[in-house]
């Protein structure tokens, strides 16, 4: 993780071109949306903000290696010190994993899939979610087959800090699957959709959905 130190800006001016009407207005150019992303490291955690260069955050995660956030808030998870910087440029292999706040991505690109719940350790990080597979495939052996960035929705994130224990949830979290140490079912009633409940007391879920952890990938 490193932090961008802003260079002097210099200006110049094109020379005019006879052939273009100097009255005529340039096309403005489209933005590009930014999305409020936390990013959770090894050592600190990062509030700031990532140009949306796709159509959901985990596209754009798993399609680069490095990313520059603006407007950045560092925190320290060794001793709570804070850092405002106005751009930090972080590398994948540093992200354990990532908080999106606000709805969903393209509900054109979702596809049918079925909720289910689990619970990841990566890092100093316990993460708490419902992972979507396919109806039918083991929600682990499809963990291990994802692209680095895996979503999880209606997750919780916790972690221990100088203040004691601090628990966070959003609508998605994406885990670094390549910096996981273990996957397992969820034990806990709360990170459990409300219409899986019954199901996981009788016998269907539980015989293709059977406990086990999962390390890393060799």
């Amino acid at each position: 993780m490193r932090a961008l130190i802003p260079r002097p800006l210099r200006m110049f001016f094109p020379a005019a071109n006879p052939g273009l009407d100097p009255a005529a207005k340039p096309a403005p150019a489209e933005a590009v949306p930014t999305v409020e992303l936390t990013v959770y490291a090894d050592d600190s955690v990062v509030f700031g903000r990532l140009p949306l260069a796709a159509d959901r955050v985990t596209d754009l995660m798993n399609d680069g290696t490095e990313f520059e956030f603006t407007d950045t808030y560092l925190q320290s998870l060794d001793d709570s010190h804070g850092l405002l910087v106005r751009t930090v440029v972080v590398a994948r292999t540093e992200i354990f994993a990532v908080a999106v706040a606000g709805p969903r991505g393209d509900p054109r690109r979702r596809t049918r899939t079925r909720p289910i719940p689990v619970e990841i350790r990566v890092g100093r990080y316990d993460v708490s979610g419902n992972i979507h597979v396919v109806p039918g495939t083991d929600p682990i052996v499809g963990f291990r087959r994802r692209k680095v960035m895996v979503p999880l929705t209606e997750a919780t994130i916790a972690f221990d800090g100088p203040g004691g224990r601090t628990v966070s949830r959003f609508g998605t979290v994406l885990v670094n699957r390549e910096l996981t140490a273990w996957i397992a079912p969820a034990s806990r009633s709360d990170v459990r959709p409300p219409e899986l409940v019954p199901e996981l007391a009788g016998s269907g879920l539980a015989k293709d959905f059977t406990v086990q952890l999962v390390g890393p990938e060799t």
